[in-house]
């Protein structure tokens, strides 16, 4: 009987629960058994495996986060923590990991590989960067959750003719910021992948105020790079490092409009909560029955993709690093809203 060993490393998303519900099933029809680790490769290293069956997962569908937890941990980085790793990896008879992960585990995963310890990467995240998918699971829960802030927070910024500063997540990428911002109204959108004119989105406000749209809706990424204009408007630096983008621009927005109330809400931990959509659901699933059948065929250290609606495997390399910037297009169609 073939063994596989799941786990979540990095961040958890929406849909996570679907997957290893997925694997489970589809393991039991291909006699392949599914052993789920805890806290991602710390307890692939402390021994925190347990062999798991249908009843794991019963009712877990509709639930965020992941019953086996995660964790950013990378055991490459100590010698006795590999030596561990592999000892377990042995000791339990596994075929392969399947990982469920961005880039944090894409880049355990390559060192691993190296090490003899094969792996199947599910791309798991909602920033949606990783460039060999289309869609990762996660991702269109959390542009959801981010149209929903947003569709709320038109309600009290037009109230108190507010101006309100939403940063989202992403990492470098500006999908969840862009698509979500669309999605939901925004009146100027923030990325990593575009220059940022900060007077540009002064006078966007301006504009709004000057006839009668007495608030605005700013949707800033949360790894953008800000203009020195806004860093400046910071005097002191020590303070400035610790302050996010959203809080930034708040800031500079304060000093450059008279008058204008400016709030600052960070969606953060937000973004990777609820309920998994319907596609995140499906996605899951296609990518968990995928993964077992790739385990069936003996392929390994190939990371699985969606183009169109049909799973691809692309071979472990570098490239599986690279970042998806989000289509210029995309935000060029966002932009005839501002």
């Amino acid at each position: 009987m073939k063994r596989v060993a799941v786990l979540n490393v990095g961040g958890d998303c929406p849909g996570l629960n679907a997957v290893i519900r997925a694997l489970i099933v589809k393991g039991a029809n291909e006699d392949i058994e599914v052993v789920g680790v805890n806290d991602g490769f710390w307890g692939l290293v402390e021994d925190k495996l347990t062999i798991l069956a249908k009843e794991h997962v019963s009712g877990k569908l509709p639930e965020g986060g992941i019953i086996l937890g995660s964790s950013k941990y990378d055991p490459t980085a100590n010698p006795n923590d590999l030596k561990k790793l592999k000892n377990n990896f042995e000791r339990y008879q596994l075929t392969s990991l399947i990982l469920l992960t961005g880039h944090t585990g894409a880049k355990i995963a390559l060192k691993l590989a190296d090490e003899g310890i094969p792996s199947i990467i599910i791309p798991a995240t909602v920033d949606n960067d990783l460039y060999w998918t289309d869609l990762s699971v996660g991702f269109l829960t959390a542009l959801q959750t981010v149209t929903d802030a947003l569709d709320k927070l038109h309600s009290t910024a037009s109230a108190g003719h507010r101006v309100v500063v939403v940063e989202t997540g992403g990492d470098e990428a500006g999908w969840l910021a862009t698509i979500g911002g669309m999605a939901g109204g925004a009146d100027y959108i923030i990325i990593p992948e575009v220059g940022f004119e900060a007077q540009k989105m002064i006078e966007n406000i301006k504009r709004r105020y000057s006839v009668g749209r007495r608030f605005s809706i700013i949707v800033v990424e949360e790894k953008v790079k800000l203009p020195d204009e806004v860093l400046n408007s910071i005097g002191d630096e020590k303070i400035r490092d610790f302050m996010r983008p959203s809080e930034l621009l708040t800031e500079y927005i304060k000093n450059n409009l008279e008058n204008v109330e400016c709030r600052t809400v960070n969606l953060d931990y937000l973004q990777r909560g609820g309920t998994p959509s319907a596609f995140d659901r499906y996605l899951a699933f296609k990518f968990g029955v995928s993964a077992i059948e790739k385990v069936k065929k003996g392929k390994s250290n190939i990371a699985l993709g969606l183009k169109g609606f049909e799973i691809v495997e692309k071979p472990y390399t570098e490239e599986i690093l690279k970042n998806k910037e989000i289509n210029k297009d995309i935000y060029e169609m966002a932009k005839m809203f501002f």
